[in-house]
């Protein structure tokens, strides 16, 4: 009975120890397999090279068939996490004109970005939001974080996004100015705020997220349009921006909550 039990153990070790190795040699490859599926082949992995746990290869981002995105990056798991029950991922981009540097968090129930310092076209955001396609975005979308992480409880940390260069192709309008959305969360309250940086077009805004419960997300502010008033009228018109005694004022009422995105109860 323990020659048997003996050999049963060294059985067991034997299939742990060939499954760590399968797992440590899983060619690149199969990132992009999981990426395809998992966005309906909106995002991918192009030319992947090395392993699942370090490799490289071309992130490449479509919207509605589009390619929106391209740029040569690098990753590599940090297998220390995996013993709190968190995957540990480090993004560093190889295109020296697209910053692109994040370290990702994921557990159950948890999501944390740390040290985020990435540029990416506006146009990018299509591919997670087919509706930003048919205004056609351009500049670039900048985002900074110093560390932020979203629980069912809500979000705790700063995020700070720029749009730079802000414009539309679906208007025909050329760059307009700077913009930048400050996310301060606070656990169950987040607070919003947008100001102008530069640009003769001034969009202004404040706002809070309510975590909890529904979910409840408003935006209230204001556009001073200046000499481009007539070109940006069909777009105002479009977005519900009312025109009041000559002041243009915009409100964004939404619901999104954190427990329903995790599909827990806080």
């Amino acid at each position: 009975m323990r020659e048997s039990r003996r050999w049963l153990a060294y059985i067991a070790a034997g299939l742990f120890c060939f499954l760590v190795f399968l797992s440590v040699t899983l060619p690149a490859y199969w990132v992009d397999w999981l990426l395809q599926r998992a966005s309906q082949d909106n995002v991918r992995i192009q030319e992947p090279t090395g392993t699942v746990w370090n490799g490289t290869g071309h992130l490449i981002l479509r919207s509605l068939g589009q390619q929106v995105m391209q740029s040569k990056i690098a990753w590599s798991i940090q297998p220390l996490w995996l013993f709190t029950g968190k995957l540990g991922i480090r993004i560093t981009a190889r295109d020296s004109g697209a910053p692109l540097n994040a370290t990702l968090r994921l557990g159950y129930r948890h999501l944390s970005i740390h040290a985020v310092d990435a540029t990416l076209p506006a146009g990018a955001m299509s591919a997670f939001n087919p509706a930003v396609g048919f205004v056609a975005p351009t500049g670039r979308l900048q985002i900074i974080s110093e560390q932020a992480t979203l629980t069912p409880a809500g979000l705790n940390g700063n995020l700070q996004l720029t749009w730079l260069g802000a414009g539309a192709q679906m208007s025909g309008l050329s760059e307009l100015g700077d913009y930048r959305l400050a996310v301060t969360g606070r656990g169950a309250t987040v607070e919003l705020r947008v100001d102008t940086l530069r640009g003769d077009v001034g969009v202004t805004a404040q706002g809070e997220w309510r975590t909890q419960d529904a979910g409840a997300l408003t935006l209230t502010g204001g556009i001073t349009p200046g000499n481009r008033e007539q070109a940006l009228r069909p777009l105002l018109t479009m977005l519900n921006v009312q025109n009041i005694n000559g002041q243009y004022r915009w409100a964004l009422n939404s619901h999104f909550s954190t427990a329903k995105l995790f599909g827990a109860t806080p």
